[in-house]
């Protein structure tokens, strides 16, 4: 009774704290065209030392959500602005500044939280036809197996990093999901991707979705490639336009609300 009490109070503060918030945000967070803006000046000063898209180099990776710089907007707004460290102050206006907030907040957001440019309606028929993604992965109980499921890779992962594992699927390491061939003592050869693998036992999801797992003890050898399984030719297969498109779709995949 005391937890519903309590429950019954905290609902009405958690939603004006949230109001409170959403009313506090800055036009540029979220705005396209401040993200376009921000990512302009962000290529011509600021990529020089954090990758062109943001990913890292003399500076910080700007990509993870790491304690390297303070989350909140204005605290990111000061950092821009006067410099931290061996990173110089921005000498530009202060809109300038909000412009390069919105877009390194747009490299960090889940896709769901950022509007994303593209046909989102053409990405989708991408998704299920000519890109052949659903051959692999899975939306909503529909698709393939033999790669992560996807209904919720909005809420998970920034536009960036979605596109970049369509462009560059190696760029993350392709951590739990590596081509793997495995021949048995017993003669038996098993494809996949291994998802598990220690001293004792070897977990290989099949293209059909199965699990084996494998002890060590009957396994004669097993090849495991360095790369994502994932078709690296993408960015010859489909035009710039259409990979805009299925980035554009799968920025839309959540299985929570999308924030307004």
């Amino acid at each position: 009774m005391r937890r519903l009490v309590w429950l019954c109070l905290a609902l009405p503060l958690i939603a004006q704290h949230q109001e409170k918030e959403k009313a506090g945000k800055h036009p540029a967070i979220g705005n396209p065209e401040a993200i376009a803006a921000g990512q302009k000046s962000f290529l011509g000063g600021c990529a020089g030392c954090h990758g062109a898209t943001g990913e890292g180099g003399r500076g910080p990776n700007l990509r993870s959500r790491v304690m390297w710089h303070a989350l909140d907007d204005d605290g990111l707004f000061k950092i821009i602005k006067n410099g931290a460290k061996e990173m110089p102050p921005a000498n530009v206006p202060d809109e300038q500044v909000w412009n390069l907030v919105a877009f390194v907040k747009f490299l960090t957001a889940p896709a769901i939280e950022t509007p994303y440019p593209g046909d989102a309606a053409a990405g989708e028929k991408l998704f299920w036809g000519k890109a052949q993604c659903s051959g692999c992965h899975r939306i909503r109980s529909r698709g393939g197996m033999f790669g992560p499921d996807l209904s919720n890779v909005a809420a998970v992962r920034s536009a960036t990093l979605i596109r970049e594992a369509i462009l560059d699927p190696d760029a993350d390491g392709a951590a739990g999901y590596r081509n793997v061939i495995v021949t048995k003592k017993d003669g038996k050869l098993i494809r996949g991707v291994a998802r598990n693998w220690t001293n004792y036992s070897l977990q290989v999801q099949d293209r059909d979705g199965n699990l084996h797992l494998l002890r060590s003890a009957d396994i004669e050898s097993a090849t495991i490639a360095k790369g994502s399984p994932m078709p690296k030719d993408f960015a010859k297969r489909l035009s710039a336009d259409e990979i805009q498109n299925l980035v554009a779709y799968l920025a839309r995949q959540s299985t929570r609300e999308e924030s307004k």
